[in-house]
C-alpha cells in the first residue's frame, strides 16, 4: 500500500494534474455560414502572461463552413480576462467574444472608414489623443443626428458630413458648444 502512495506522488511530480478548466461550445448560422466555436476557459496570472489584472485565459477555436468557403482550417486564438472564473464562466466569456465585434463593426468601423482613423499619420501623443477624442465626439454627434434625419436616404455618416458642409462651420462650431443646436430636431 505505501508504494502505491509513493508511486502516485512520483507520478503526479512528473505529470502535474492539468487545471481545472470550463468549456463551452456553439454552433450557429452567422451571416449565412455555419460556425462552430469552443471555447476553454482556464486559470492563470498576471505573472505567467505577462499581463497586468489577468484572472484567467481562454483557448477559442472556431470553425467556419460555407457553401463558397468549405470548413478547410480551425483557427485558434487565446483571450485574456481581468475577472476571475468565478465572476465570468467560459459560456459568458464565448458570449462577450461575439458581443465584440458588435463594437468592431459600430465604432471603430466608423472611426476607420469614415473618419479615417488608420491613415492618420499623427504620432505625437497629445495631438493623436486630441484628433481621437475629436473623431469620437464627431461620431456621436452623427450618430444623434442620423437617428433623428427624416430622409432615410441622407442619414448616413456621409451624408451627416455633407449637411455639416451646406451649413457651413458656424453650425458645426455651435452644434459642439450648445447643448440644444436650434437646427437639430428636439429629442
Amino acid at each position: 500500500m505505501k508504494t502505491c502512495n509513493n508511486s502516485t506522488k512520483a507520478w503526479h511530480t512528473l505529470f502535474p494534474p492539468k487545471a481545472q478548466t470550463s468549456l463551452a461550445q456553439t454552433c450557429e448560422l452567422n451571416r449565412g455560414r455555419l460556425e462552430a466555436r469552443c471555447l476553454r476557459a482556464f486559470d492563470t496570472t498576471a505573472a505567467a502572461t505577462a499581463f497586468p489584472f489577468v484572472e484567467q485565459a481562454a483557448r477559442l477555436t472556431r470553425c467556419i463552413d460555407s457553401n463558397q468557403h468549405p470548413a478547410d482550417k480551425i483557427e485558434t486564438e487565446y483571450l485574456l480576462c481581468s475577472r476571475p472564473a468565478t465572476a465570468l464562466c467560459a459560456q459568458q466569456m464565448l458570449a462577450a467574444d461575439r458581443r465584440y465585434w458588435g463594437i468592431e463593426t459600430g465604432l471603430h468601423l466608423r472611426l476607420d472608414v469614415i473618419a479615417g482613423e488608420d491613415r492618420s499619420r499623427v504620432r505625437q501623443r497629445a495631438s493623436a489623443l486630441n484628433l481621437a477624442m475629436m473623431r469620437r465626439a464627431v461620431v456621436s454627434l452623427a450618430v444623434h443626428w442620423i437617428s433623428k434625419c427624416r430622409n432615410r436616404r441622407q442619414a448616413t455618416l456621409s451624408g451627416f458630413f455633407d449637411f455639416m458642409s451646406a451649413k457651413q462651420s458656424r453650425k458645426a462650431f455651435s452644434l459642439v458648444t450648445v447643448c440644444h443646436s436650434s437646427w437639430l430636431p428636439p429629442p
